[in-house]
């Protein structure tokens, strides 16, 4: 596995950091853990809120499941009951509000599916953070 870790994002005024990423069923290598990144939490950011819009409907045959996790345990930020990646709208989640990171966090996206394979579908994740700035 390739390092697809991306450098984490450290504003240097009080603001809510966020990462945005926006994936398909047939991004590559969307289907295997830790290749499609989100983005890298900071060492000792803490996540305040997450949303998944899912934009066009995953069609595979018998499941889809969008997670989202380190490269270790692929749904440590999203896991598959988090998210309904059948019907187009916005999920805002609080499965992964108060994960806070150890070291920077490399954080990625995974969709799995069985049965036949999915045609369609279409996601934006975004997840928004506190970083630990006020030493």
């Amino acid at each position: 596995m390739g390092n697809n870790a991306v450098a984490p994002r450290l504003p240097v005024t009080h603001q809510m950091p966020y990462l945005r990423a926006a994936v398909a069923f047939d991004t590559y290598q969307i289907g295997v853990a830790g290749m499609v990144p989100l983005g890298t939490l900071p060492d000792g950011a803490i996540v305040t809120g997450m949303l998944v819009k899912i934009n066009t409907a995953f069609n595979a045959a018998t499941t889809n499941v969008l997670t989202v996790g380190t490269a270790a345990t692929d749904d440590a930020i999203i896991a598959a009951a988090d998210v309904d990646e059948t019907t187009v709208g916005t999920t805002v989640t609080f499965a992964a509000v108060g994960y806070k990171a150890s070291g920077a966090t490399p954080l990625f996206i995974k969709y799995a599916q069985t049965g036949t394979a999915a045609t369609t579908g279409a996601a934006d994740i975004i997840l928004w953070f506190c970083p630990d700035n006020d030493r």
